[in-house]
């Protein structure tokens, strides 16, 4: 077989022809040694055993730099210390005995003084890490850890709820921005009002943002019209628990179209306050306009 193979040159185009002794892709395996294996022999879980114990990708590369230190115990003439992890906020017990994790104590260094002491603690696959206490990142770690529970605890009232309140023909809905828009219309049409708080714990449950956005409005819309004789302050109360951004600015949105019946001016002096430019001037425009048609 030959192959023309062309080369840009100074002055032109030059072609070249090249022979590879009549030999096509077809004849190579064909040409093959009979007598050798051409096919490596297949591989069985047991060559990927070690990886699946003590796999790079499923624990930090540094654990000296993610752990921190917190405290120590003596119980039962037994010594724990107990470490954080900075990167999630876990919080676990390392004794002289291994734990779940496989993680011993082999020694801990000047105990009289957690600020200066110095746990060695081997990990499962033999490696030992040295860990200091450090209070910052001790302080940053346990928050992550207080929003964690926080959100465990959220999801199961939430399951809770959907489960005594909103109706199958919701709960069934596999589509997150459609059920969303499902849920908001329960809300607008009262599903809620017995528990408006609630309502707003529906919201933040929800983790795709429009859907979010969608719920949370409708929640803040229920609190701004008065349902259940909420009081206005009460209402404002429980946004500003809000954290600034995307939450807060829906949160506000419902809440000035929900005063726009009864204290328009309080409506549009909310509606201006929306962080994000381009979604305060919209909320501005239509509470506006649900200001003018009343």
């Amino acid at each position: 077989m030959a192959i023309r193979m062309a080369r840009r040159t100074g002055t032109g185009i030059k072609a070249s022809v090249f022979a590879l002794a009549g030999l096509t892709c077809c004849d190579w395996s064909a040409r093959a040694d009979p007598n050798r294996d051409v096919l490596p022999m297949s591989l069985t879980a047991e060559h990927f055993q070690a990886l699946l114990e003590h796999s790079p990708f499923t624990r930090s590369l540094n654990l000296s730099d993610t752990l921190v230190l917190t405290g120590f115990a003596e119980l039962n003439g037994e010594l724990f210390v107990t470490l954080i992890d900075t990167t999630d906020g876990r919080t676990m017990a390392v004794s002289e005995i291994p734990n779940l994790l496989g993680w011993k104590l082999v020694e801990f260094e000047r105990p009289e003084d957690l600020e200066v002491a110095r746990a060695s603690v081997a990990m499962e696959g033999g490696e030992t890490v040295r860990v200091y206490y450090d209070k910052e990142r001790a302080r940053k770690a346990s928050e992550l850890t207080a929003r964690g529970v926080r959100e465990r605890s959220l999801q199961f009232a939430v399951k809770m709820i959907a489960h005594n309140i909103l109706p199958d023909s919701i709960n069934e809905i596999q589509d997150p921005v459609e059920k969303g828009r499902a849920i908001a219309k329960f809300i607008e049409g009262g599903g809620f009002d017995r528990a408006p708080d609630d309502a707003i714990k529906m919201a933040l449950s929800q983790s795709n943002p429009q859907a979010r956005g969608t719920v949370m409005s409708a929640a803040f819309g229920r609190l701004g019209g008065g349902v259940g004789g909420i009081q206005i302050n009460d209402a404002v109360k429980r946004l500003n628990s809000l954290e600034d951004g995307r939450d807060r600015d829906f949160a506000i949105n419902g809440l000035a179209h929900g005063l726009a019946g009864r204290d328009p001016k309080s409506a549009l002096k909310w509606a201006n306050s929306i962080s994000n430019e381009g979604f305060r001037k919209v909320v501005v425009e239509n509470v506006t306009r649900r200001i003018e048609r009343r």
